[in-house]
């Protein structure tokens, strides 16, 4: 047998105010897809042969420019219509967030499906991992037989569930069946922050999906909890249900009617996960406390959300304080490639004064900063196969005790690894100041006290404050009074 396989990571960040081009894509081709889908050794011992087409990983930023993505689908469709005559079934990772700048689908993932499915036709099995921030709607399940997302926020089972649906997929090739998922959407937009898997109501959502997959006729079951800043009717929370075969269509409509309404029933129970403060107040607590290691989640200059790491607002209020309490504090990072790119022609050790802040609105105004690079690295990506994308040099800052990563390439400091490929020992500071909104659990685990700080940007947390002209409403934290 053979299959196709394929991957497309994009978040699309509506109030990014750039485009998102090619170049920014991590893109791969060959083993390189397989083994970033984590199926290789399933395929293999199944006797499958994989139809690799192109990994293509933008990571989180603004919405995509067209001929951009049309280079990344058209690679996906093309190698199906070459191998149409071939191909017994097609694996896809589809993330579900994307939205391309003049596309009639408005997301690419549905576009991709769409086209996919026109070529291979009506019987061709197709399945596909989601990420739970991203969108799905009911086309998906007219077009995909299998859909599920990973469970947990953050997603360490992340390659588990590449896995599983893989298992399933082959299980299925192997004995074809008719198969459609039902669908229920939630109108729901909470964001990540505030739809973290340990945390209530998601727990106990994880829960219902995880008792559902017990039951004899349900293959799977998820809850997508859509991507909260894109301005788009496609964005909204949604469950999925996946029956064996069609005998359990009535019993999958209603687990997923049954977790929908659970959804919405505890609604006013998502809440922020981190403790979460206005910036001057997370600064002041942070400084405060007795706690030894302290992260700070810059939340609105989210890395992982659609933001650039540009912001040196928090940076200015830790400066305009004269006493730190004998903490030494820590940004990791500012993204400010020209800043980097001239510190990178010193070395360790020398004296440097230079401007640090690409000033394109009022978070990210500039700073003169005055001091000694202490270290030179690698900027490293997080997950499983991390690996350099660019430089970091890190200054401390004249007269304070405050240390300041410089980076020429947009990217969260998430893992510890990070810190210790940009030469830098977290355990040496007392005050890390991070590009993310909820804390991710490598440092959630170092953690002694963990502040999300409420700060404006791109990705404001918020998101009942922010303006949408075209979700479908009523939604849910923004039209609250509907819901009474």
């Amino acid at each position: 047998m053979k299959v196709l396989v394929g991957s497309f990571t994009a978040e699309s960040n509506s109030w990014n105010p750039f485009n998102h081009k090619l170049e920014q894509f991590n893109i791969g081709y060959d083993d390189v897809v397989g083994k970033n889908m984590f199926c290789e050794d399933i395929f293999k011992e199944n006797g499958i042969e994989a139809i690799p087409t192109i990994y293509a990983n933008g990571g989180a930023n603004g919405y995509i420019e067209k001929s951009s993505f049309m280079f990344i689908a058209d690679k996906i469709i093309d190698k199906a219509i070459e191998k149409k005559n071939e191909i017994d079934g097609v694996l896809m990772f589809l993330h579900g967030a994307s939205h391309v700048l003049d596309l009639d689908e408005d997301a690419g993932e549905l576009y991709i499906l769409k086209k996919v499915r026109e070529i291979v036709g009506k019987d061709i099995p197709i399945a596909i991992t989601m990420d739970p921030h991203g969108n799905v709607t009911e086309s998906y399940t007219e077009l995909a037989n299998i859909i599920r997302c990973y469970r947990q926020s953050p997603h360490w089972d992340r390659e588990q569930t590449h896995r599983d649906v893989a298992e399933l997929f082959v299980k299925l090739l192997k004995n074809p069946k008719n198969i459609k998922p039902e669908y229920e959407r939630v109108p729901i937009l909470v964001g990540g922050s505030r739809s973290v898997s340990a945390d209530e109501p998601m727990n106990s959502i994880n829960n219902l999906l995880d008792k559902a997959e017990t039951l004899e006729g349900i293959m799977s079951a998820s809850y997508h909890i859509g991507y909260s800043h894109a301005d788009s009717p496609l964005c909204a929370a949604g469950v999925v249900v996946v029956p064996e075969n069609d005998s359990y269509q009535s019993l999958a409509s209603q687990k997923a009617k049954e977790i929908a309404k659970f959804a919405m029933d505890n609604k006013e129970a998502f809440h922020f996960t981190n403790y979460t403060v206005e910036p001057d107040k997370a600064v002041e607590e942070a400084i405060t406390t007795t706690k030894k290691t302290v992260f700070i989640t810059d939340s609105g200059d989210d890395a992982t959300g659609g933001s650039f790491g540009y912001n040196t607002l928090l940076l200015r209020m830790f400066l305009e304080r004269s006493d730190l309490n004998n903490k030494k504090v820590l940004f990791a990072s500012v993204h400010d490639p020209a800043a980097c790119n001239k510190l990178m022609n010193h070395e360790i050790g020398d004296y440097v004064s230079f401007s640090l802040g690409v000033a394109i609105d009022d978070e990210s105004q500039q700073v003169i900063i005055n001091g000694n690079i202490t270290a030179m690295g690698d900027l490293n990506t997080f997950y499983a196969f991390p690996h350099k994308i660019g430089d970091t040099v890190t200054v401390k800052i004249d007269d304070t005790d405050i240390y300041i990563v410089v980076a020429n390439h947009l990217t969260a400091f998430r893992e510890v690894q990070q810190f210790e490929k940009a030469g830098l020992d977290y355990k040496d500071y007392d005050i890390i100041v991070v590009k993310q909104g909820y804390l991710y659990t490598d440092l959630l685990e170092l953690s002694d006290k963990d502040i999300m700080a409420l700060t404006p940007g791109i990705t404001y947390k918020k998101i009942e404050d922010l303006e949408f002209k075209n979700l479908i409403r009523p939604i849910y934290p923004l039209d609250k009074d509907a819901f009474k």
